[in-house]
């Protein structure tokens, strides 16, 4: 049983199915997602920009002919090697796998196993002057959790974005349909303490209109939604959600959350404040510190958990970049048992549309009723896109 834990958690770790928009880029001078995105907030489909620029810049050059220029590199960043400004359709498809490994180093007890994570096909339509109109919708694969029972009407292939876009002016746009929610920083790991806490990982879309504005210094998203309305009406999660962000010192970024939601069975408010540091040459660190009280519909009282992210990202050469993640959480403020995550990562983008990754997590439970060995995991992905 704790085995079968230990590979629904690694399972969930590895669903990264619709992160493009590492925040971590901040390091490369790019205070805005929407500079690469569709999506302003991160995630999804690529921009004509995000695509040249993820060719030029972040990955490496080593299997590049050294007579190709950037210029050249760019202009076969599209779909299937073209140039990625077509009229009007965009195209995108993205493979996901990764190789598990659980009790590793065990003579007995280790075990591997290849899981196949993403297969998703995504088609963007841009329309009017400037591409100023424009609609992004994507279908995939959606594996269930490790031993979950399979439901007779359970489908594995689902959408997790479908939206129409519309840039009213260069600061001011607007979005309608299924999307993530706004709220804090939107990194890989999806079983982050900050995106487990608040309901924000891989499969926690909704539906609704959201508003963006941009200026020269600060950045604001306001989010209203009904849930996901293809989920029963009971568990669909109504709210809304705000971020804001301002550039600081010219390079970096400091920024709050709040959100709040509810369904028929629990009422949950949370709040953020997160940093974006610039460190120069690919290089940055994150930081997140946040609170949710949760209240079900028949309890009196809250329950409030706190939760904090440390993440460095160091990039020594072109395409190679070293990850250390910090976390900490508190699940009842009341109580007194807290947990720290610890997990060094290699990534590396050896080139353009192809990333390779090496994560090692240690887990540890701090309970003072209580003795419990730490959880070790490590896993290989490999994310292939066109």
């Amino acid at each position: 049983m704790k085995s079968l834990r230990l590979l629904h958690l690694l399972f969930s770790l590895c669903a990264t199915s619709l992160v493009y928009a590492y925040p971590q880029f901040i390091g490369h001078g790019y205070t805005s997602c929407k500079n690469c995105h569709y999506s302003p907030w991160g995630g999804g489909a690529l921009t004509d920009y995000g695509r040249a620029t993820s060719g030029t810049l972040i990955s490496s050059r080593a299997f590049y002919p050294k007579s190709m220029s950037e210029e050249q590199i760019a202009q076969i960043s599209g779909f299937l090697f073209r140039q990625p400004k077509q009229k009007i359709v965009r195209t995108q498809i993205n493979y996901r796998g990764f190789q598990l490994v659980n009790n590793p180093g065990s003579t007995k007890n280790e075990t591997k196993r290849w899981i196949n994570m993403q297969a998703d096909a995504r088609l963007v339509l841009n329309f009017g002057e400037n591409n100023n109109f424009f609609m992004v919708g994507n279908i995939g694969y959606a594996p269930r959790p490790l031993g979950a029972p399979k439901e007779a009407d359970q489908s594995e292939v689902r959408s997790r974005e479908h939206y129409l876009g519309i840039n009213f002016t260069p600061k001011f746009s607007l979005y309608a349909g299924l999307m993530d929610k706004v709220y804090g920083l939107r990194v890989v790991e999806h079983i982050a303490y900050s995106r487990t806490f608040t309901e924000t990982t891989q499969n926690d879309q909704v539906h609704g209109v959201a508003a963006h504005y941009i200026d020269t210094n600060w950045e604001l998203g306001v989010h209203g939604f009904a849930g996901n309305l293809e989920q029963e009406k009971e568990v669909q999660t109504q709210g809304f959600s705000l971020m804001t962000e301002r550039t600081i010192f010219s390079e970096h970024r400091i920024g709050l959350s709040a959100m709040s939601t509810k369904n028929e069975f629990i009422n949950r408010l949370s709040y953020s404040a997160h940093t974006k540091l610039n460190l120069h040459d690919g290089s940055a660190i994150l930081a997140e510190v946040g609170q949710t009280n949760t209240k079900a519909a028949a309890a009196d009282e809250a329950k409030a958990g706190r939760y904090a992210l440390f993440q460095t990202y160091i990039r020594p050469i072109r395409g190679l970049y070293f990850l250390t993640n910090i976390e900490y959480s508190v699940p009842d403020l009341e109580l007194k048992p807290y947990t720290v995550r610890i997990g060094p990562a290699v990534q590396y983008f050896p080139i353009q549309r192809m990333e390779l990754r090496f994560d090692i997590y240690n887990t540890r439970n701090f309970n003072p009723e209580s003795a419990t060995v730490d959880a070790w995991m490590y896993l290989l992905q490999t994310h292939i896109w066109l």
